[in-house]
Formats: structure tokens, sequence, C-alpha cells
């Protein structure tokens, strides 16, 4: 049997704006998604997701899906469809991304996840990177920069299927682990740990995928460029903040009211964090956030110098103290 991880990932600044050129802060975090593989003598591949549930398609019937799917995002591209109809069904990107391998044999691939979907933390990047890492012809493939760069791009390939025109930043964060910095696709490994004082909590599940998002900021604020470029300047506060209190919760709270100013904080998040930010804190959406409904994914807390139980009563939400994690996408 054959198995691999990939972690979760958490954005400190740059969700968005990173799509325009706007450098982007992240970091993978301790949550995972495992991958396991186990070869049968049938004719078909089973594909078991603790969050989709078991599918199983011959390999007859596989003959032609990457070659379909592909042309359903070129149509995306042009315009006929929206990105949330580019896959037939949520196990499609599943398969399409086990047959980027010809590695791949008949067999069962199981899925577990300790990532909630819709939440902000790269659900679908970690799933595509263990899928991928499970047929990498070697696990030294971390150890090497130029193969690190290659993943990343297979990453990145297929999790465009998902988002359509997001960012390269889930594909970094899943694939190089630790901190990083991504600008116009190129990803920078920053080597600082952020420290104490960092939560996260999950405000609910966005009733809009991060794709439908993506795509409704794009047709509003597209082409607004000073927006864009106080994004950038944020997120420049940001790396150079840490370890410096003050400055990086005064970069959060900007960070927060530019995302206010784009439509992806619904109400009911807002007011939790002026509470927060009442209370002393600063705190943001750390991914897509949402456009409409309630939920708005994982939120990034910085509350320096104060007990987590404390302030999880005051706030009534249960704060998750983050934990970064160095390593990326690898075989288990």
């Amino acid at each position: 049997m054959l198995s691999a991880k990939a972690p979760g990932k958490l954005i400190l600044s740059g969700e968005h704006s990173v799509v325009y050129g706007a450098p982007a802060i992240a970091l993978a975090v301790n949550h995972f998604v495992t991958a396991s593989y186990t070869p049968s003598d049938s004719d078909t591949l089973a594909i078991t997701s603790t969050v989709l549930g078991q599918d199983r398609r011959a390999f007859e019937q596989l003959a032609t899906l990457v070659e379909r799917i592909d042309q359903r995002f070129e149509r995306f591209l042009s315009g006929e469809l929206a990105v949330q109809d580019i896959l037939t069904t949520p196990h499609d990107l599943l398969y399409y991304t086990a047959l980027q391998s010809n590695r791949l044999r008949a067999g069962n691939i199981t899925i577990n996840s300790e990532i909630p979907s819709g939440a902000g933390m790269g659900s679908s990047a970690a799933v595509i990177a263990s899928l991928l890492q499970l047929f990498e012809p070697s696990s030294a493939m971390q150890k090497e920069t130029a193969d690190q760069q290659i993943f990343f791009q297979k990453v990145k390939y297929c999790e465009r299927l998902q988002h359509g025109r997001g960012s390269a930043i889930d594909a970094a964060a899943v694939t190089y682990g630790g901190l990083i910095k991504v600008q116009d696709h190129h990803v920078t490994p920053l080597s600082v740990e952020l420290g104490e004082g960092w939560y996260h909590f999950h405000s609910g599940e966005p009733c809009c995928s991060t794709g439908e998002t993506v795509a409704e900021v794009r047709e509003r604020f597209s082409n607004q460029s000073h927006l864009w470029d106080q994004f950038s300047e944020v997120t420049q506060r940001v790396e150079m903040s840490v370890n410096q209190p003050t400055e990086m919760l005064s970069a959060i709270r900007l960070n927060h009211r530019l995302l206010q100013e784009i439509g992806v904080v619904p109400l009911s998040v807002s007011q939790l964090i002026e509470r927060i930010e009442a209370l002393g804190g600063a705190a943001k959406i750390c991914g897509a956030g949402a456009h409409r409904g309630e939920g708005a994914g994982q939120v990034l807390v910085y509350f320096p110098e104060q007990n987590t139980e404390l302030l999880s009563a005051q706030l009534g939400i249960q704060l998750t103290p983050l934990q970064q994690q160095l390593r990326g996408a690898h075989r288990a």
C-alpha cells in the first residue's frame, strides 16, 4: 500500500489581490489530507473520500475523462460555462488528478481529510497534492527545489478546475510547507516563524464556492488597480511586522477593512471581528470568504499574550492555536 499526505493552509495576507499580481503570504498548518492506494486485480479504480463518499469507475470509462474536462475548462475560459460547471461531479477532480500519472493502475484509493471543505484552508489543493504524491517516483522529491517547482505546477494545473482563475497560493503552500510568499506564480519560502498569539476558527461553510466568489470580485473590482495596490502595501507591512505585535495588529485590521470593501466578509463575521478588535486583537478572513450568505470559512486571529480559553469564553467561539507545518506534501 502507498500512502501520502499534504497539509492545509491559511493566508496571512493577499487573498484575492494575489490574482491581480499583488504579493500574498500564506503558511502550511498541521491539518492534513492523507491519501492511500492499494492495487487490485480488477479493471476499475475506486476512490473513497471521507467528504465525498465512494465512486468506482472502469478504466474504459476514464479513457476520455481528462480530454473532456480540459474541453470544459476551455469553455469556461471563453465564457460559455460558469466555474462551478467545469466539473460534472466532485469525484471528477479526483479521477482527473490521479490520471495525471502514467503509473496509475487499477485499485482502491482512500482519502481522509482533517481539513473542512470550503473553509479557506486549501482542502482542494491538499487533496490534489496528496493524490499526486502517491504516484511520484520518489518520496525524496521534496528535497530538490527544481522537483518542488515541477510538483507545484502539477498541483496548480489540476486545481484550476476547482477555482477557475484562482491564484497559485494554495498549491504553493501545500507543496512547499512552512511560510511562503507568492507573487505572479513565483514562490519564495520565508525563513521566519510567526511566534505566539495566532489562532483561527471556523465561521461556517460559505454557501458559494471559492471560484464563484473570486469570479464575483473579478467582475466588480478587477480594473481598480488602486485597490490592489493597497492590498499589496498591507501584505508588505505584514511581512515586515513579524514579531512586532503593534505593527502586526494594525496591518491585519487594515487588511480586514480592504476585504470588507470588496464585499467578501459577511455581516455576522464582520460583527464578530469588531468584538475581537474591541478586546484588543485583530482578525480577518483567511481565504476567499463569501460574497453572500453567513459563513466565510476560516478566520485568522492575532491576539498576543492572551489566554486561549479566556478569549474563547469571552467571544463565544472556539479558538484553535495556529500550528505551522514546515513540511509540504510527502509520502507518509
